[in-house]
């Protein structure tokens, strides 16, 4: 993978691909709709290899792209919020511009050779440095890569970097902890990592679809149905091999709305009563219990997806409990995803891990042994 500091920048136009893509709100201030970032971290962590280019004498061309637009113009997914943070954090900088939402453009996730053209005109270097992006296979990861010489800026350097260091972490004491959705994405991470780590520790939809294809009746509770035959190998997988330990939920919390507290049920899974109008929204008691006593015994930790409905103050006992217990364990602690990094700054434990990546796909497709499109375009 060719790196910034073997480029040549100075007088040069360099074209730089970082994460925009920030979790926003619409709020309504003075009387005018407006649209305010939640969590700006992702666009920090591309600050330093802008500033870098800058330092050295470059002109600098950022894009970017906010939320699924889908190819159409959306007023409130504009790259102006960003652009106000980026103003904000490179002061001192003027030697900049930042374009429009790659998305807005149907090439862009077409990777369009055309809308790559477009991109890659009047620029004489492209800087890759949105490693949650270099899953895709897009005319801003790969298509302009192929007509530019490429290299990959410090935050994704540092995202490979911790990568490394959690697949290059001895199996015993290895916890691995999965929550969240996307069961389509998550359970071939599980599936990929059986060899490389002991514990595996499952909330969210995911120990839903587990406990599903175990026979388990959850009411209303969100399942991948089309994935319980996957689900049923992996549990197979586990039967076979005492060595590892796959621990599901023995209790769940539940709910009959899940955007907010509504006649709320803690279930035992082996004693259910009549959840036909109930979603599960959390993890319980015992199954916290249990959790926090392989976290405390472990030696080396990776989370990646929360243990239920986290953006519901109710529904997040089971996440913040896993947090502060990963935050103060001794083991070496790693986390990914947008989700799981928000809320770790959100209650103030990001200093107590080791590495904590911003990206969700692509972080699990790299630690499954899978090849990133973005990452390759680099070699």
């Amino acid at each position: 993978m060719k790196v910034i500091q073997d480029a040549q920048v100075e007088g040069k136009n360099v074209l730089v691909r970082i994460d925009t893509d920030v979790p926003i709100i619409q709020k309504t201030k003075d009387g005018r709709q407006m649209v305010e970032i939640i969590d700006d971290e992702r666009i920090q962590a591309s600050i330093p290899t802008i500033e870098y280019l800058l330092q050295r004498g470059a002109k600098v061309t950022i894009i970017g792209h906010i939320g699924r637009p889908d190819g159409k113009e959306v007023s409130e997914l504009k790259m102006r919020p960003v652009e106000d943070k980026l103003i904000e954090f490179l002061a001192s900088h003027t030697n900049w511009q930042i374009l429009e939402n790659l998305r807005f453009s149907p090439g862009e996730e077409k990777n369009d050779p055309g809308f790559a053209e477009q991109l890659a005109t009047g620029q004489d270097l492209f800087v890759q440095d949105a490693f949650a992006t270099c899953h895709r296979a897009h005319a801003s990861t790969v298509g302009v890569a192929k007509l530019l010489p490429s290299f990959a800026g410090l935050a994704i350097q540092k995202e490979v970097e911790g990568l490394q260091r959690i697949l290059s972490s001895p199996v015993e004491g290895f916890t691995i902890i999965i929550g969240g959705k996307k069961v389509e994405d998550k359970l071939p991470i599980i599936a990929n990592l059986f060899d490389k780590a002991q514990t595996f520790l499952i909330g969210g939809v995911i120990a839903n679809t587990f406990l599903a294809a175990k026979g388990f009746k959850l009411g209303k509770s969100l399942i991948e149905e089309k994935l319980l035959g996957e689900a049923n190998e992996i549990l197979r997988e586990f039967d076979q091999d005492q060595s590892k330990k796959l621990i599901l939920p023995i209790d769940l919390v539940f709910s009959k709305s899940v955007g907010k507290p509504l006649d709320l049920k803690y279930e035992n899974l082996e004693d259910l009563n009549n959840l036909k109008d109930y979603y599960a929204v959390d993890i319980s008691a015992e199954t916290l219990a249990e959790f926090l006593v392989e976290i405390k015994n472990s030696q080396t930790i990776f989370w990646n997806g929360n243990m239920g409905i986290s953006e519901v103050e109710e529904f997040r006992t089971g996440t913040w409990k896993i947090a502060e217990a990963i935050g103060n364990a001794l083991a070496r602690k790693f986390a990914a995803g947008g989700d799981t990094a928000t809320f770790i700054r959100k209650v103030g434990l990001d200093n107590n891990f080791d590495f904590i990546s911003n990206a969700g796909g692509a972080t699990l497709d790299y630690l499954a042994g899978k090849k990133l499109p973005g990452l390759e375009a680099l070699n």
